[in-house]
């Protein structure tokens, strides 16, 4: 089953070859997971067939707590349909996010999909935030993004609360292991995403699994000093690469070109109707996220880095300058190889990330992404789901 999440539809020959087990034992488990309802084939013709992890059972939740938004689905397998809602936390409890505003926001979610919270095999929660692994808190340095939510033990909280079994990770932790599941970084054994919106976020896979390093830590691009003396970030440096790509920053370095706009999303309209101003911060971008790249690379060498969130939809304007920055960092000759590529799943990378997560801790998986679990459905108070 790793073998099937790790590289999707395979045929039974292959599998018996990668795994060392005998044709009529490969035979005789393929069997026995049809039965279960978690694989089938996938006929190419009439005689050739490669085996799928498929799911048709269940009901799982996923769910995201933004600095200024809650956004959760959930995906009902056996009836191949998803539910979404969106809200700001306000609206549940009249203040800022909590654990017991998510709590009413799973509640109210749940409802809308007509199942009880007891009912749901599993929930996954991302947070917007470094999440340490050995307290279960939120980064100390990142707490005042998210001060409903510090110095509490996330998941401890919200089992107690909830009482069902919770998985708690980063945002960006999740919207990897999706790309790697399902999209760009799919087979790759080291893999590494970086997501580029409001905020910046990284993750990196190491032999099919989230590598958090010692406490959860690992993985944080977004705070790589690229110019020393460049903006103080939040975490206390100054010229992370999140004040220098992400959306605020963007946006701040138009406002001195009599060119303002208003979102990343307007900023990459623009240029691609020819706006020479957004096309110029674009490349700079580019650049700067190259530099972030070429000296992480040196270090875990993947053999695929992908650029997802909003940026990824920007590849046409990042792509040379990106390029440029890690043949300046002689990327190259160090570690050749090294593939760059725009992200496939966009805004859903989190949520289905979360799903991924799911699925292979219930022991299950799904080899390719089906069309209904990309499909949003019902959703109340829309609004920006860039990370």
């Amino acid at each position: 089953m790793d073998l099937l999440r790790n590289e999707g539809p395979t045929s039974q020959a292959s599998i018996a070859r990668k795994t060392g087990l005998s044709p009529a034992t490969v035979n005789n488990v393929i069997q026995l997971l049809r039965k279960e309802g978690v694989a089938d084939f996938e006929w190419i013709n009439g005689r050739e067939a490669l085996v799928t992890l498929i799911s048709t059972k269940g009901v799982m939740m996923s769910v995201m707590v933004g600095a200024d938004y809650i956004q959760g689905a959930v995906f009902s397998f056996e009836e191949q349909v998803r539910h979404d809602l969106l809200v700001y936390p306000e609206n549940l409890l009249g203040q800022q996010s909590t654990p017991e505003s998510l709590v009413l926001f799973i509640e109210q979610l749940a409802k809308q999909a007509g199942v009880s919270v007891g009912s749901v095999a599993g929930i996954s929660v991302s947070i917007q935030a470094p999440v340490d692994k050995k307290t279960g808190t939120i980064a100390v340095w990142s707490s005042g993004r998210l001060p409903g939510w510090k110095d509490i033990a996330i998941k401890e909280r919200l089992e107690s609360l909830l009482k069902v079994d919770v998985f708690v990770d980063n945002d960006a932790n999740l919207a990897t292991y999706a790309e790697w599941t399902w999209g760009a970084g799919r087979g790759v054994d080291c893999f590494l995403y970086l997501s580029c919106s409001r905020q910046i976020g990284s993750g990196l896979i190491i032999d099919g699994k989230v590598h958090n390093g010692s406490n959860g830590m690992a993985g944080e691009l977004g705070h790589l000093v690229i110019d020393k003396g460049g903006p103080v970030c939040f975490c206390g440096s100054r010229g992370c690469l999140t004040t220098l790509v992400s959306e605020r920053a963007i946006l701040r370095i138009l406002e001195g070109s009599e060119n303002a706009k208003s979102s990343l999303t307007e900023v990459i309209k623009s240029a691609h109707n020819g706006d020479a101003a957004c096309q110029r911060v674009l490349y700079e971008a580019g650049h700067h996220i190259g530099q972030a790249l070429a000296n992480t690379a040196k270090i875990v060498a993947p053999g695929i880095i992908a650029i997802g969130g909003e940026l990824g939809s920007a590849w046409q304007f990042i792509k040379d300058s990106l390029r440029v920055a890690t043949e300046e960092n002689n990327l190259d000759n160090v570690s050749p190889g090294i593939q760059f590529v725009p992200g496939i799943l966009t805004k859903d990378a989190v949520l289905l990330g979360g799903i991924a997560s799911l699925l292979s801790i219930s022991g299950q998986g799904i080899s390719d992404l089906p069309l209904w679990m990309t499909q949003s459905g019902s959703a109340q108070s829309a609004f920006p789901t860039a990370m």
